[in-house]
């Protein structure tokens, strides 16, 4: 089975794939921040409390004896909140820090060893010379096990006066991204990110409602129209593409019922005109009949047997026109189903086909008797008819909710599924199994179809697997 979407589900899935689409964009972003160079635009207000702290511990340094070093950093953890430690370029501790340097950390240091020179100017700086353009030479690791971040400056230290100066790195370790403020502050951005959707939300919802809600009502409304309610009306206040269409459906819907409206009418006023001459006709050929000898008697028995199927073909238009009623003018009452049922067996029993009833004891439904009885008696004659010989007629009846669901179905070649949805259109014949020659013409599951949508019903038709045609009647059920 296919899957479709609604307008409504598109709109809505393309707005939140849109935000996906953010997402990934904000999460490479803050990938890229980890790595970026420190005075690079992308690293914003972190990059200026690096340098702040890089400045302030060596200056400090430069002014305190190395048997101070330790209290110094732990100093600067405590006020940054996050563990400092100095090591050598071989990641060997010199000052700082009570966790163990990670291996991965002291690899990366040992990778960058040869981009430093030994000199009291060129640490940070690195090869670039000083100023913010040396803050190239920056390391960043993320360790797991325990995950942490580690921020790595490459600082110049002296342990004799500035007599001689050995190339060091200052590590920053934190177990938060964000928590130091070192690394790149994301909760602003989480915060603005979330204030983005429910905005944008809150700004979409109307305007899809706007959309989708009337369309939805169009749809229901042309739904009804196929069916054949041709009284459906839409809302074409709007002014908009929306407003035109529903207009369109509404002066479509005017027109299908006028036209609809005067062909009905052109039938019934052609079947009552019909009604006389054929009275007449057939009252001249039994006269003829009674005074014609035994030869004659042979063609004025074809000519009355056409007689007869022009009768009943009058007879069924007739039908027809009557079953087109309103449902505001069909008096609706508490049927008994049963007792429906058993009343048309009785009329259209026939000796040579089984048929087969298992109704719910004491089932009721709302609707009108007689015509109740009209379509279940056209229901059975089309399947002794057509299907008899091939096997049982089913009659089922339930009730399932507020609904009662009466089934009448037959054990004959069913027919065509291209053809289910035309079966209760007015006049329409299914040449190989529905000729003229069979008899009827093509109004019998239209008259069902009209005497249940006046019981407030609706009748549907289906393909047996087993094989054979099912028609479904479906009627409010009655307490």
């Amino acid at each position: 089975m296919k899957f479709r979407l609604s307008i409504f589900s598109k709109i809505i899935l393309w707005f939140f794939l849109n935000l996906v689409v953010l997402s990934a964009i904000l999460t490479i972003f803050f990938q890229i921040r980890f790595h970026v160079p420190p005075d690079s635009i992308l690293a914003g207000s972190t990059s200026h409390k690096t340098i702040s702290l890089y400045r302030m511990i060596r200056h400090d340094m430069a002014t305190t004896p190395p048997a101070r070093w330790d209290a110094l950093l732990d100093r600067y953890a405590q006020g940054f909140d996050a563990e400092l430690t100095l090591v050598t370029l071989d990641g060997q501790r010199l000052a700082g820090g009570t966790s163990a340097v990670p291996a991965e950390v002291i690899n990366r240091i040992r990778a960058w060893r040869r981009q430093f020179t030994c000199s009291p100017h060129n640490g940070y700086e690195g090869k670039a010379g000083r100023g913010r353009k040396g803050f190239r030479r920056i390391l960043r690791v993320r360790t797991t096990n325990p995950v942490r971040y580690w921020l790595g400056i490459p600082l110049p230290v002296s342990e004799n006066h500035h007599r001689s100066f050995m190339p060091a790195m200052l590590l920053i370790s934190t177990d938060s991204l964000t928590g130091s403020g070192f690394f790149p502050d994301i909760m602003p951005v989480i915060t603005g990110s979330l204030a983005i959707i429910i905005i944008s939300l809150l700004w979409w919802f109307p305007m899809v409602r706007h959309i989708t809600k009337p369309l939805k009502s169009m749809t229901k409304v042309t739904e009804e129209i196929a069916n054949g309610h041709f009284g459906m009306r839409v809302d074409d206040r709007r002014t908009d593409e929306i407003g035109r269409l529903g207009r369109s459906i509404n002066i479509m819907s005017e027109r299908l019922e006028n036209f609809i409206t005067g062909q009905k009418r052109f039938l019934s006023d052609v079947a009552h005109e019909l009604c006389s001459p054929l009275a007449r006709m057939k009252m001249g050929l039994g006269i003829l009949e009674n005074r014609a000898d035994k030869d004659q008697k042979e063609y004025l028995k074809d000519v009355s047997e056409e007689a007869d199927n022009i009768s009943e073909l009058v007879n069924e238009i007739l039908s027809f026109s009557r079953a087109e009623l309103s449902p505001d003018r069909v008096a609706v009452t508490v049927v008994n189903i049963e007792k429906v049922v058993s009343r048309v067996l009785e009329r259209e029993k026939n000796g040579d086909v089984e048929v087969i009833t298992d109704i719910s004891p004491g089932l009721r439904a709302l609707g009108n008797e007689d015509l109740l009885a009209r379509a279940v008696a056209n229901l059975v004659r089309n399947a002794v008819r057509y299907a008899g010989e091939m096997g049982p007629v089913r009659i089922t009846g339930r009730r399932y909710g507020d609904r009662v669901v009466l089934d009448v179905s037959d054990s004959g070649p069913g027919i065509p599924p291209e053809y289910l949805g035309r079966i209760f259109d007015p006049f329409f014949r299914i040449d190989t199994h529905r000729s003229r020659d069979a008899g009827g013409a093509g109004l019998g599951l239209s008259i069902v179809k009209t005497c249940i949508e006046a019981c407030r019903g609706r009748v549907s038709a289906e393909n047996l697997e087993s094989g054979g045609l099912k028609i479904i009647l479906e009627l409010q059920a009655a307490d």
